[in-house]
């Protein structure tokens, strides 16, 4: 692995990425002309950073996301602490850390870092990443009863166990030329999570095996089912098995109806992936259909340019109450939300529906640069010192348009999704 350096051109490039608080950038333009779109750095012909060179041939909102990326994953690598986990949050205003740090955010954070790595060549972030799953695995623990299961020891309301070991397992794959060992630890991980499936193809995420899981977490519901089947597809690419086939079909089967009785975006966010995945996997016909089932109505929540009450809105995507949409601001949830419709993009550019494949093309650039006008720059952190602007805030994604704390899995979540939209061909 081989790190690729920022080059400083193309630091301050990024730097107008956001222009104000939460908007996407103009050009630069100097006195006399506009300024030409340096390059991204040269990287490397086998990583996937080198296809975008020269950057100036990208749409705007490629280039944007580029440099994002970049950008998050850097802030991230400086938030890694000495033991290997991330500083959770930070409030720009008071300049003081957040309290409510728990495993599943962290790992998300490693997610992304792990992702960004594989995406820049950077060996240090590699080794960022792989310190965070080693600190994240010690709190977990092999089942004595169960050799093949690697059980997650934190249990409360504000860590899931089962989101927690999907997200874990979910890095480890991730990981630039993870070894055979760490990969053994998140098939362990999907070890747990297999005991969590249900004959319907259901997942049950609650700690307590008799516990009705809607009952007990409503949120819950509509994100760890679909983190566990990614770790669970992500685990089948890597290690191929029957069981892992057959629950994917399961779930496949159960989660569509599921969603057509029980519509939230969480929901087709986090299933979509999965699906993506094993339709990729499997040549399943029925895993596009449930994506693009899924997508479709996940796309009309989107605010457009004239459909937003504020400007800033444009991109993001309506909230969800009381089993209907609702006028909301929009926030870091989009990444999520990026992930999908860039997913069901690069499943609907392989049949001949185009007229579906542009409407994913373009909601997932509108999402992508919503995203990243909700990052702090150089441009929206002039009025900090030098310093503090440079170490603790440029480069981090902030939680909506009107709140700017910064907390790690919301730029972990902004990253992924960037990452998975320059990677779907909608890109282009």
């Amino acid at each position: 692995m081989r790190r690729v350096t920022l080059t400083i051109g193309l630091l301050v490039l990024a730097s107008v990425a956001a222009v104000g608080f939460g908007q996407p950038p103009p050009p630069v333009t100097p006195a006399g002309g506009v300024a030409p779109v340096p390059a991204p750095p040269t990287a490397p012909a086998d990583i996937p950073l080198s296809k975008f060179e020269p950057l100036a041939a990208f749409p705007p909102a490629t280039q944007h996301a580029v440099r994002s990326v970049l950008l998050g994953s850097g802030w991230l690598t400086r938030m890694s602490q000495a033991q290997g986990r991330f500083l959770y949050g930070y409030r720009p205003a008071l300049r003081q850390p957040m309290d409510g740090d728990h495993d599943v955010k962290q790992a998300v954070a490693a997610l992304a870092v792990a992702r960004a790595a594989k995406f820049a060549g950077d060996d240090r972030q590699a080794a960022v990443a792989s310190q965070a799953v080693l600190a994240l695995l010690a709190v977990t623990k092999i089942d004595p009863a169960d050799p093949t299961c690697r059980v997650p020891v934190a249990s409360s309301a504000a860590c899931n166990r089962v989101g927690f070991a999907a997200l874990l397992a979910l890095a480890v794959y991730d990981l630039p030329a993870a070894d055979d060992k760490l990969v053994a630890e998140a098939e362990r991980l999907c070890g747990f999570l297999r005991k969590q499936l249900r004959p319907d193809g259901s997942v049950h995420y609650a700690d307590d095996p008799a516990a009705d899981p809607t009952k007990l977490d409503p949120a819950g519901v509509n994100e760890y089912p679909g983190y566990a089947l990614q770790a669970l597809a992500a685990s089948h690419r890597a290690r191929p098995a029957e069981w892992k086939a057959a629950a994917l079909a399961a779930a496949l089967e159960h989660y569509r109806g599921w969603f057509k009785a029980n519509p939230h975006p969480l929901l087709a966010a986090t299933l979509t992936p999965a699906f993506a995945d094993f339709a990729l996997q499997s040549r399943s016909a029925d895993a596009p259909a449930a994506v693009f089932e899924m997508n479709d109505w996940l796309a009309a929540l989107q605010y457009g340019a004239t459909g937003a009450k504020h400007p800033l809105w444009a991109g993001g995507f309506k909230g969800w109450a009381g089993g209907r949409a609702v006028e909301a601001e929009p926030g870091f949830e989009c990444g999520a939300y990026l992930q999908s419709l860039s997913c069901a993009y690069l499943l609907s550019r392989q049949g001949t529906d185009l007229a579906r494949a542009g409407r994913y093309k373009q909601a997932a650039a509108d999402a992508a640069q919503f995203l990243t006008g909700m990052q702090y720059v150089e441009a929206n952190t002039r009025h900090f010192e030098n310093t503090y602007r440079a170490n603790v805030l440029v480069g981090g994604f902030y939680l909506s348009p009107s709140e700017g704390n910064l907390r790690a899995d919301a730029t972990g979540g902004a990253v992924c999704g960037l990452l998975r939209f320059l990677a779907s061909g909608a890109e282009k």
